[in-house]
């Protein structure tokens, strides 16, 4: 099983607090860090870049980290590296970490049998493995990704009608890509929530939210950026940029130089229509425009320059980290000459 290492986001983070700035650090509901590094110059308004809304998108995190060490830009720049820290980790960290002992696990199969060893409420224990220990939801599936099992467990929980009884329950659903390097089997999480009778995410932005969304929102509230990137990862063909609105002027100019440098670094551009639907329409390669594809650009574009960096994860990782911290190196260096 390709695992994220024990502690690996553990060591980095607590290298990187004795080196730059931290503007601001809180822990997830599993006590893990989630750090705000403050990064660049004095002037103002800053940039923010976030990653890691879902732990299996792994390559934003990694790039946001060695972002921290790169940049050099006379505008303040605040960096987020990893917005669920505890999803970025594999199952054995997490259960090891739940219950107080070290465990290895494997496979689906030892998932079940360690959660019942442990008199975890079994709900569903089919084609789909749904189980809740101290309060906590864990959900398998033996061949489903982790963002299809997520739909697959938000619909078996309303077939079987246990919203209510759940309650506003923190739920982790685990990954099966054992193809995506950096993710592997077991490997990462999705961190969902049950609130008004539906499955919520770190993207998740709404009214409602998960903590430590909520968290983020009255950051960017208080912060009030000129510009926030949030990294990502698709099961699509090529690299893109998400913007709530068509851009023009200096945003254009901003897009216009991510996707040049990212194209001469030689990470294809998404093609035109591959990801058009009623909410988002793809203008030209490597550029998509509308709503609904992430959170974090919907509600910063209210108030900023919002940008939604995302690779696709058929390519190494390497490869998609380089991609992403090109983009982000990019879009920095253009909003700091900018004038904005």
């Amino acid at each position: 099983m390709q695992t994220s290492g024990e502690g690996e986001y553990l060591d980095v983070i607590n290298s990187l607090k004795k080196r730059y700035r931290v503007a601001a650090s809180l822990e997830d509901w599993l006590g893990l860090p989630i750090v705000v590094f403050k990064l660049g110059g004095r002037e103002e308004p800053p940039a923010l870049v976030t990653a890691g809304a879902s732990g299996v998108e792994v390559a934003g995190v990694y790039a946001a980290l060695e972002l921290i060490m790169q940049v050099d830009v006379e505008r303040t720049v605040y960096i987020l590296p990893s917005r669920d820290p505890t999803g970025f980790h594999d199952i054995s960290f997490v259960l090891s970490r739940m219950l107080g002992e070290n465990l290895i696990i494997n496979n689906i199969k030892e998932v079940r049998e360690i959660l019942k060893s442990y008199d975890a409420e079994i709900l569903i224990d089919d084609q789909l493995f749904f189980a809740l220990l101290k309060g906590v939801g864990i959900a398998c599936s033996e061949v489903l990704d982790a963002y299809d099992t997520l739909e697959l467990l938000e619909k078996r929980i309303k077939e079987n009608e246990l919203f209510e009884s759940l309650g506003e329950t923190r739920i982790l659903v685990t990954s099966q890509a054992s193809s995506v390097e950096g993710v592997g089997a077991l490997g990462r999480f999705i961190t969902s929530m049950l609130l008004d009778n539906k499955l919520v995410t770190y993207d998740d932005f709404g009214e409602k939210c998960i903590p430590e969304t909520a968290q983020l929102k009255n950051f960017v509230d208080l912060q009030q950026p000129g510009m926030v990137i949030d990294l990502h990862e698709s099961k699509g063909d090529g690299f893109y940029v998400l913007t709530r609105e068509e851009p023009i002027g200096n945003e254009l100019t901003i897009v216009d130089l991510v996707l040049e440098q990212v194209n001469i670094y030689g990470m294809k551009l998404a093609s035109m229509g591959v990801y058009s639907n009623q909410n988002v329409a793809s203008l030209r390669e490597g550029l998509l425009v509308g709503a609904r594809l992430c959170g974090l650009v919907d509600y910063a574009a209210r108030k900023c320059y919002a940008f939604g960096f995302t690779t696709p994860w058929t390519r190494p990782l390497e490869e998609r980290v380089k991609t992403l911290l090109t983009a982000c190196l990019s879009a920095l260096n253009a909003y700091a000459v900018a004038g904005l």
